[in-house]
């Protein structure tokens, strides 16, 4: 669809997640962007992995679908990569391993996602001290479980 409405080669880089309420079983497709990471009891456990397919608009065919089963309380925390290639004026990465221990140390504070987001924002602007140079969204939801019936 992007490519037949843009011809002129433009693209955008994107998830499409769904998270079934009732079950917590959540599916998504990955154009372009890093692994999800899973965090459960405070701790990021793993990058929710995804084939990634080139930016919507640059590829064609059916992208590949993962899934995942999520436990009550498990959180999801979605990135783009101008997140982990935020630079100090030295050229210092923010990186994976940065992000991860952040969102570790601020999960385990039993913090709301939006609280949690809010300080890895911060961490990210006072790690690039300057405009950053890339777009860097982070994106947290938590699934508490199913709705008491």
């Amino acid at each position: 669809a992007m490519a037949a409405q843009h011809p002129d080669a433009s693209f955008v880089t994107g998830v499409v997640a769904r998270l079934a309420t009732d079950t917590g079983e959540l599916t998504w497709t990955n154009a372009g962007h890093p692994c999800p990471l899973l965090i459960r009891g405070g701790r990021v456990i793993s990058e929710l992995r995804c084939d990634p397919t080139p930016p919507w608009g640059l590829g064609s065919g059916t992208p590949p679908v993962a899934s995942a089963s999520l436990e009550p309380g498990d959180s999801v925390l979605l990135y783009t990569d101008g997140v982990i290639e935020a630079r100090t004026p030295d050229l210092e990465l923010f990186g994976l391993e940065r992000l991860a221990d952040l969102t570790q140390s601020y999960s385990s504070d039993l913090v709301e996602p939006e609280e949690i987001v809010r300080r890895l924002v911060g961490a990210v602007l006072d790690h690039q001290r300057a405009d950053l140079r890339d777009d860097a969204t982070l994106l947290m939801v938590r699934w508490n479980g199913p709705e008491p019936g």
